[in-house]
């Protein structure tokens, strides 16, 4: 009688970061599914995964429409290649609804992965279980209406996402989410199908006719997520587009003089994490790394329409060095400009019939492995919630994979300094 009750109802997740657990995000989702939705474990009684069968029981408890079953891939061996052209492992998973299939292999679910340790220059072996986001993200994808599709402007000599990280391509498709490249000279217009632009580190500035398509798709609701490196003065188009949301950059790039607001260099800040959709799961549980950033400022003749929300601040002792990647010293001069700095912000502008909004973020370095692997992911957690923001999908914000190791603990210098001591 115990056995055949809900395993959420008798059967207790105690391991220390409660890898077999939903998050509210998790169930927010079950309970919001209204057609039959089945997840198929592919595995035979004697090598079923238990602990997985039981997590996703997990989700049936939820919601009445969500239903949990096994299927051995030895009696049916074809059922998985409706949804995969890949070799199927046991103990994968199908999720299927009456919309769409999605597959998910059981190394997509527990991942192990080497990567180089910055700090000793030797790789690492890590394993987490990645259960949660794989299972929600198949769960939203076969019962979604309409999916994201986002487009990456291209043409102003851009440097590739994949450049600065190998995963973040990755992370966009595992939240359903489409990302397709756009030459506004080809196209002329951007796509009606668009649910946000990105401008990911161009080095040469938009031209006039492409700042008047942006601008038009501003005018119908368009989201654009900016991100750049140093930006030079004579980007005056990009730099326009940003004041039609009333944001400009401060001079230089940022500095940090309180020890507890960066890590190891000056310019490796770790910024307060402030109020809004877009940080509340990460505000006070983990770090922000921002590397070689500029400041943000709002414009001084911001309209009235405009509601700028800075999304992380540097301290008040913080300073930006006019000379940019040109500086000699780290050391405060004559001329430098003094903080606090927004290293972050997000902005609603609302027309008469529309409402348009974007995010900023000056430093594409943030976005890099090596800064991200050094704060336990956040980074990339943050990029991805601004994104869903954007594309108005706060539900899937931040669905972390779950360590199955020892997590590394990062501290700001002012700790590390303490404890030396």
């Amino acid at each position: 009688f115990m056995s055949s009750l809900p395993s959420d109802k008798v059967k207790y997740d105690t391991t220390s970061e409660e890898i077999y657990s939903l998050s509210d995000q998790s169930k927010k989702i079950a309970e919001g599914i209204e057609e039959n939705v089945t997840i198929y474990l592919l595995a035979s009684e004697t090598e079923k995964d238990t602990s997985l069968y039981e997590f996703l029981e997990r989700y049936a408890a939820e919601n009445d429409k969500i239903k949990v079953e096994q299927k051995d891939p030895v009696l049916y061996p074809n059922f998985a290649s409706d949804y995969t052209d890949e070799d199927v492992t046991k103990n994968s998973v199908v999720v299927v609804s009456g919309k769409r299939g999605k597959y998910i292999s059981y190394h997509d679910i527990y991942v192990s992965e080497s990567s180089l340790n910055y700090s000793t220059y030797q790789y690492e072996t890590s394993a987490s279980f990645d259960g949660e986001n794989c299972i929600t993200s198949a769960l939203d994808y076969v019962t979604s209406e309409d999916l994201p599709k986002v487009y990456l402007l291209t043409g102003h000599g851009e440097e590739s996402m994949s450049k600065y990280s190998s995963e973040i391509n990755n992370t966009i498709s595992s939240e359903n989410i489409t990302l397709e490249e756009l030459s506004l000279v080809k196209e002329g217009a951007v796509p009606e199908d668009a649910d946000a632009v990105i401008i990911f580190a161009p080095t040469a500035d938009i031209a006039e006719d492409e700042l008047s398509m942006l601008r038009n798709y501003e005018k119908t609701g368009g989201k654009f997520y900016v991100l750049t490196d140093f930006l030079e003065n004579d980007m005056i188009n990009l730099r326009a587009l940003l004041a039609d949301f009333g944001m400009e950059t401060v001079d230089g790039i940022v500095l940090e003089n309180d020890k507890q607001y960066y890590y190891q260099y000056q310019s490796y800040l770790l910024p307060d994490i402030l109020s809004h959709e877009i940080t509340t799961p990460l505000s006070g549980k983990y770090y922000l790394l921002m590397g070689n950033a500029q400041g943000v400022k709002e414009t001084d003749d911001i309209a009235d329409n405009i509601q700028v929300s800075p999304l992380l601040q540097t301290s008040d002792s913080a300073y930006s060095k006019v000379d940019g990647y040109n500086i000699t010293t780290y050391e405060k001069e004559e001329g430098d400009i003094d903080g606090p700095f927004y290293l972050a912000a997000a902005s609603v502008a609302k027309g008469e019939d529309y409402t348009a909004q974007m995010v900023y973020v000056p430093s594409t370095m943030f976005l890099s492995d090596q800064l991200n692997q050094l704060i336990s992911g956040a980074n990339h957690d943050f990029f991805m919630n601004a994104l869903e923001w954007l594309c108005d999908r706060e539900d899937t914000i931040s669905i972390r994979a779950k360590s199955l190791d020892v997590e590394k603990l990062s501290i700001d210098e002012q700790t590390a300094l303490n404890w030396e001591i």
